[in-house]
């Protein structure tokens, strides 16, 4: 008869061959991380007005919120690239950029993150309603859409408070096959919005005065 010490040795063993089996040792995958990368503008002659602005935290449609890189295959279809994920979600890339863009194009006197504290008179809110890879149509491109609203806080009259307010529909081309392709299409995409919105502010400030 098999000791007792010999039976809890050998049950000891099947317990380890079991968890290995069962996969308790194995490694994590690997996650590529991606983000937008694009030249800022190029500062402008002095700026438009002699205010502060905010760049708001930008919020996004549900789908959007998190670091998934999506991509639509068809009606109803959302998929995502295994292993690979955007650094940062879409709303907060599309917040940083603008930030960076807008100090870079030097409209404002100071432009303000949601993260500085101070008074500013002017507010750029925003959100991203669309940021992924489609296929449809036979040609792979990237979409980022976004309603982008600029506020006077200045203003008590509601009439008074919006300076403007505009959806943008960017678009552009995926060149090559997979994840990194999506990132480079995308911070295409993101230039495209970032020109337009900076024209857009500037024009309007102008006749805002």
């Amino acid at each position: 008869m098999m000791k007792k010490s010999g039976i809890i040795l050998m049950m000891f063993g099947l317990l380890i061959g079991l968890s290995g089996c069962l996969g308790g040792t194995g490694r994590a995958p690997f996650i590529r991380q991606y983000v937008l990368e694009y030249p800022p503008p190029h500062k402008g002659g002095g700026p438009t007005v002699e205010e502060t602005v905010r760049v708001a935290r930008f919020s996004a449609n549900h789908i959007y919120s998190g670091p998934d890189m999506l991509h639509r295959e068809g009606p109803f279809r959302r998929e995502a690239y295994p292993e690979n994920r955007w650094r940062v979600n879409p709303a907060d890339m599309v917040t940083e950029l603008l930030r960076r863009d807008l100090r870079e194009a030097g409209l404002f006197r100071a432009v303000l993150s949601p993260r500085d504290v101070g008074e500013v008179r002017y507010s750029l809110e925003g959100g991203v309603e669309e940021f992924l890879e489609s296929g449809e149509g036979g040609e792979r491109k990237a979409f980022l859409t976004a309603t982008i609203t600029l506020l006077d806080l200045s203003r008590t009259e509601t009439a008074g408070l919006v300076v403007f307010q505009k959806t943008y529909a960017c678009e552009s081309t995926v060149s090559r096959k997979g994840a990194s392709g999506l990132a480079a299409a995308m911070s295409l995409a993101m230039s495209q919005l970032s020109q337009q919105v900076i024209a857009d502010i500037d024009s309007a400030l102008r006749r805002h005065q």
